[in-house]
């Protein structure tokens, strides 16, 4: 019977000390490894004064990301949404290897191909 109390008492002992090991252990991840980043939007380019014309334009359409209102495209490396603006050229339309600009009245549809088409 003395044996089996020396025995608890070791074991409680023990249990004890991993308790007390693990509360000052290094507590791990400080963030959420699957939390979406707080992403600031970024505004509009807005036009400066004498922005390029239409026909002095010469963007390259690199990327399109057709999703609905939240479409992006990917012109000379500067992302641009749906409604955002790029040398004061305002993105009205995204499709499938093209994008929609207009500016003063003026539309022009860029190709991932390198075509542009401007129609007053």
């Amino acid at each position: 019977m003395k044996g089996s109390r020396y025995l608890l008492f070791v074991l409680l002992a023990a249990w004890f000390v991993v308790c007390a090991m693990a509360a000052n252990a290094d507590p791990g991840l400080r963030h959420d490894p699957f939390a979406r980043p707080n992403i600031e939007p970024t505004p509009p380019a807005t036009a400066a004064p004498g922005a390029t014309a239409a026909s002095e334009w010469k963007p390259q359409l690199r990327g399109v990301m057709v999703a609905g209102s939240s479409s992006m495209v990917n012109v000379d490396g500067t992302i641009v949404r749906v409604g955002g603006q790029i040398d004061g050229f305002r993105l009205t339309r995204v499709a499938e290897h093209k994008a929609v600009f207009m500016k003063d009245g003026v539309r022009i549809e860029l190709t991932t191909d390198g075509e542009k088409a401007v129609d007053k």
